[in-house]
């Protein structure tokens, strides 16, 4: 299939494969002001709605390929990465939940799209989550999945100090990052990050290494370490939107008990606990997670 030039704002594009064959997704680069965001867009849908996928932490789009198809058949689905993650441009910029939140509230300006449904996974989570609370009016509804963001209950300031201090020095910085960007590291988070081992494939593997060997990655992929306060949900004014909360049963990064908190954050949020299931539901358990997740957004987002 020809490439397809989506907008002034495009620099390249190219056809990316999706299952089932009926669905075309399409890879572009968005010039946004911080530098180059990789898009994964599908075919315009008619009822002019727009899902809008934001992946976790060291993640990219890649982590969505297995529910794009299936979201796609109620609305035009747009999967991005982050800034500093994936193949955007990784920066040495002030990165947190609100920063990528300006970046989805820009690309929606560039798109000319009024609201938009969010998905978030883990830190995407806190994203999608933060950006429903300061941009309410743009948003249609919210998927939270096993999201990250929740203020603890005791923080300490030590904890936080100790890990901005390596952070922000160059050569702590520089030697932790060394020690961390490797295959068998990645493969030891993923591993934890999934229930069934047998998901962990080299083929995911190596989606989760590639950014790592990027110049800037030691920048994003540290900005936790360097201002951590900037990496919590702060909605003083709540969250309004539909909101779905859907959980693996078995996340040993973010248990399952994290759903109690939530749900006081956002106490008309629907939850589904997924059984048999780590930290990535909608990449380990697929069926499930867009069976529940379509179920959600037929009932309560596109059901004008």
């Amino acid at each position: 299939m020809s490439a397809l030039l989506v907008d002034e704002l495009t620099e390249t594009t190219s056809t990316v494969a999706a299952t089932p064959a009926t669905v075309v997704v399409t890879e572009t680069f968005w010039h946004w002001r911080h530098g180059r965001i990789r898009v994964w867009e599908t075919d315009p849908h008619p009822s002019g709605k727009a899902i809008v996928l934001l992946h976790g932490y060291g993640a990219m789009v890649e982590h969505w390929r297995k529910n794009i198809p299936a979201l796609a058949a109620d609305a035009t689905v747009y999967a991005l990465d982050l800034l500093g993650f994936g193949k955007s441009d990784m920066p040495d910029a002030h990165y947190s939940a609100r920063l990528w939140g300006e970046q989805v509230r820009d690309f929606l300006d560039a798109r000319r799209i009024a609201k938009a449904t969010l998905f978030g996974h883990s830190m995407g989570g806190l994203v999608a989550a933060q950006f429903a609370h300061d941009y309410a009016e743009r948003t249609d509804g919210l998927v939270l999945v096993d999201p990250s963001g929740y203020p603890p209950r005791t923080p300490s300031d030590f904890m936080f100090r100790t890990l901005r201090f390596a952070a922000e020095n160059p050569i702590l910085r520089d030697l932790s990052y060394w020690l961390f960007a490797t295959p068998d590291i990645a493969r030891q988070g993923l591993t934890s990050a999934y229930f069934d081992p047998r998901a962990v494939t080299p083929e995911l593997v190596e989606t989760f290494v590639a950014p790592l060997r990027q110049p800037g990655a030691k920048y994003s992929y540290l900005a936790v370490a360097r201002r951590p306060g900037d990496f919590f949900v702060n909605a003083p004014n709540g969250i309004a939107a539909p909101t779905l909360l859907v959980w693996g049963g078995r996340d040993r990064l973010l248990p399952p008990r994290l759903l109690k908190p939530f749900r006081e954050l956002i106490p008309h949020a629907e939850s589904v606990v997924i059984p048999d299931t780590g930290h990535c539901p909608q990449d380990e358990t697929p069926s499930a997670f867009n069976a529940v997740t379509l179920r959600f957004l037929r009932m309560n987002v596109f059901n004008e």
